[in-house]
């Protein structure tokens, strides 16, 4: 749920930390709401990052790098580094009391020849001007520039969730698409209240920074993203928040919807999916302890049509996470189990393809690294059937991969 609804909660449960808040909106959020310090110190902050302050200027830098195991795929190989990323962000004096300007840049040192390509636009994944809350970033942030989506769930920035867990296996699917992700365009991030947030955006999803050749045309994605706390009971400790969202994307050309595996990402399936989208997205997650034992369950439903093709994809998934324990001697270890699916159909291929992932495994803080090692591992069981037009053929088959992520960010759950 968003970064500022479930601050105030954080030692309840925090497994859907960067599920539903956009990284874009809250990019080391939890640092501006930190005392000032002396004049030209550097500082740790375990959720920030390397923090450089002097007077009202503070310059926050972090990284992290992220590899897998496992069996060779399509997407990644059987030992690949999935990213090796570093950002920064520089606060710069406030103008008044109500408005700071930031600038906030990420870069991708994976796989792009970074250290011998000298200025190139092609390895940021972030790159943006932001006006912000002084104090608080939270409470709002309007930017511009290069950013992921409102409706994405992805792990850079701030949120510190692995490329598995909590994150949607149908929005990922819409990549294929050129959908969500990151984009080139304008944000605006509101607080409406302790318990209500709001984001807007005005984005070009036909080729961003990080392409070969980028767009510029901002409006041609248009999205809105309202988070709701419908329940924080600090006694009780349990809270429970929900989120609804909307897309409109024009001129799509030239795309496919392809259904891809849940761990490897392997293409399973695929039709053509062009025109203009319309998506509409509901999401819902609920904490609560059983004795010490944090515990969450959450879930999301998504629906796209596309206009010209006549194409349209439905579904989601539902999640299980809990700790086990959480001690600086043995680690932080939660198991978890999850169901996805996605539904796709074309008018002209006469029926619905079903994809299906039943997908379990833990996710392992390890010993005395302060949650800022972390090993993530998964088994999913895929099973696909449909028209041939969509779906090649029937398949059902399991996969198996393990990651490790080191960040400067310390990733918390709970």
């Amino acid at each position: 749920m968003s970064g500022l609804l479930l601050a105030p909660f954080v030692g309840v449960h925090a497994s859907a930390q960067g599920a539903t808040q956009p990284d874009s909106v809250v990019a080391r959020s939890g640092e501006h709401s930190s005392s000032a310090r002396r004049p030209g110190s550097w500082r740790f902050d375990p959720d920030a990052g390397a923090v450089y302050s002097k007077g009202d200027f503070k310059w926050i830098v972090w990284g992290f790098a992220e590899r897998y195991w496992g069996p060779r795929s399509e997407q990644v190989g059987a030992d690949a580094w999935r990213r090796v990323r570093q950002g920064m962000e520089f606060d710069l004096p406030r103008l008044n009391g109500v408005f700071r300007p930031a600038v906030v840049y990420e870069v991708d040192l994976t796989n792009n020849n970074f250290f011998r390509s000298g200025r190139s636009s092609q390895v940021f994944e972030n790159l943006y001007l932001a006006i912000q809350n002084p104090d608080d970033a939270t409470r709002f942030r309007a930017l511009f520039g290069e950013n992921t989506h409102i409706l994405s769930r992805e792990d850079n920035l701030s949120s510190g969730n692995l490329p598995t867990i909590n994150r949607s296996l149908i929005l990922e699917e819409h990549g294929s698409v050129n959908s969500f992700g990151t984009q080139w365009g304008a944000q605006v991030f509101k607080a409406l209240s302790s318990r209500t947030s709001i984001a807007f955006s005005a984005q070009d999803n036909r080729g961003s920074l990080n392409t070969s050749r980028p767009s510029y045309h901002v409006g041609n994605s248009i999205a809105v993203k309202v988070n709701r706390l419908l329940v924080r009971d600090t006694l009780a400790r349990r809270q429970m928040t929900i989120g609804a969202s909307a897309d409109y994307t024009r001129a799509i050309y030239d795309r496919r919807f392809t259904l891809s595996s849940a761990v490897g990402g392997e293409a399973i399936g695929a039709t053509t999916a062009t025109g203009n989208k319309f998506t509409v997205e509901g999401d819902a997650a609920y904490a609560w302890f059983i004795g010490s034992h944090p515990l969450s369950v959450e879930g999301e439903y998504l629906f796209s049509d596309f206009s010209r093709s006549l194409t349209d994809v439905s579904g989601g998934y539902v999640m299980l996470q809990g700790s086990l324990f959480d001690a600086k001697r043995w680690g932080d270890l939660d198991p978890f189990a999850r169901y996805d699916v996605v539904r796709l159909s074309r008018e002209i291929a006469r029926g619905r393809a079903i994809q299906q992932a039943f997908r379990t495994g833990v996710n392992y803080n390890l010993p005395r690294s302060r949650k800022h090692v972390n090993l993530h591992i998964e088994y999913a069981f895929n099973h696909v059937e449909g028209p041939v037009g969509i779906v090649p053929m029937r398949r059902s088959f399991g996969e198996f991969r393990v990651e490790m992520r080191i960040s400067a960010v310390r990733y918390l759950r709970h």
